[in-house]
């Protein structure tokens, strides 16, 4: 799958578990815990999971080293390293906000207010630690797979810079307008956005090496999508934009739904996909 549908598919994905409930617990503020609940769901370096040995690991230092020279493997690693002791970090950090959250029996509209822009705060040092991380991983890359990460880099900055923006005030909208429990509803319906495909489990999974070893793997983030965006790969992004939109049209409010619609839209323009699907647009009309 070309990386533009492995957008969408990430986008759709994200959404499906920004519902994770927090019915277990009522009393504890729902949006940090949610927000604690999806970073804890993050692993960047799938090498030191428990479940590492379906990687080769040999295959990924033999990359690194081919790219980037005999030190690559090792820089990568610890950027990751990094990166990953931050996610951690906030975690530990959020959560402690939440237990005197809870010990406080806080629930006023400024309460929540700053939970969002504690959130947006935290997205800004995840931000740089991820940064920090692919500037690390960049010399194991091949040229497209350098040019796929700067261009997710490129991406990130304005949907970060919309969601965050006034201190958190459109997460703020999404969450006090039912988002989370809309799209929990709607979770089925969601689903049938996804491409229905190999390809869609192939973007996801890692990529097989024809070697020596049968099933031995490259795992991300060392090998990443095909770098392309075209017309077709526009159409289809759009696709899933529209089914998913259209779903969350049903919410009771449209908020959620304008929300991921502009979230949409920004990755759109920023890959260039505005461009293109206006210009087929008019190439069709004046064929008319």
């Amino acid at each position: 799958m070309k990386i533009l549908i492995a957008f969408g598919f990430f986008l759709v994905a994200g959404i499906l578990n920004s519902g994770v409930a927090q019915a277990e617990e009522p009393k504890k503020p729902p949006a940090k815990q949610t927000y604690v609940e999806l970073l804890g769901k993050v692993k960047v370096n799938p090498l030191s999971e428990d479940d590492s040995d379906e990687y080769d690991e040999e295959l990924v230092k033999a990359k690194c080293n081919k790219n980037g020279g005999p030190t690559a493997y090792d820089t990568a690693v610890q950027g990751l390293t990094n990166l990953q002791n931050t996610i951690e970090s906030v975690i530990n950090s959020t959560d402690n906000s939440i237990e005197s959250d809870v010990s406080d029996d806080s629930s006023s509209e400024e309460s929540i207010s700053d939970d969002f822009a504690v959130i947006c705060l935290s997205f800004a040092i995840l931000k740089n630690w991820a940064t920090q991380a692919i500037d690390a991983i960049k010399p194991c890359l091949d040229l497209e797979e350098r040019q796929a990460i700067e261009l997710l880099v490129n991406i990130s900055s304005p949907v970060l810079e919309y969601i965050c923006e006034n201190d958190g005030s459109q997460l703020l909208g999404f969450f006090e307008t039912g988002g989370i429990e809309c799209i929990e509803a709607k979770s089925d319906s969601l689903n049938i956005c996804l491409p229905d495909n190999s390809t869609s489990a192939e973007s996801t999974e890692s990529t097989e090496v024809a070697t020596s070893s049968p099933g031995a793997v490259i795992p991300k983030p060392f090998d990443l999508p095909e770098f392309a965006v075209d017309l077709e790969d526009c159409s289809d992004f759009e696709t899933i934009q529209n089914c998913v939109v259209g779903q969350l049209n049903g919410c009771p409010q449209r908020t959620p739904s304008n929300f991921i619609n502009s979230i949409f839209n920004i990755i759109k323009k920023e890959l260039g996909c505005t461009a293109i699907l206006k210009a087929h647009k008019a190439l069709a009309a004046n064929a008319l």
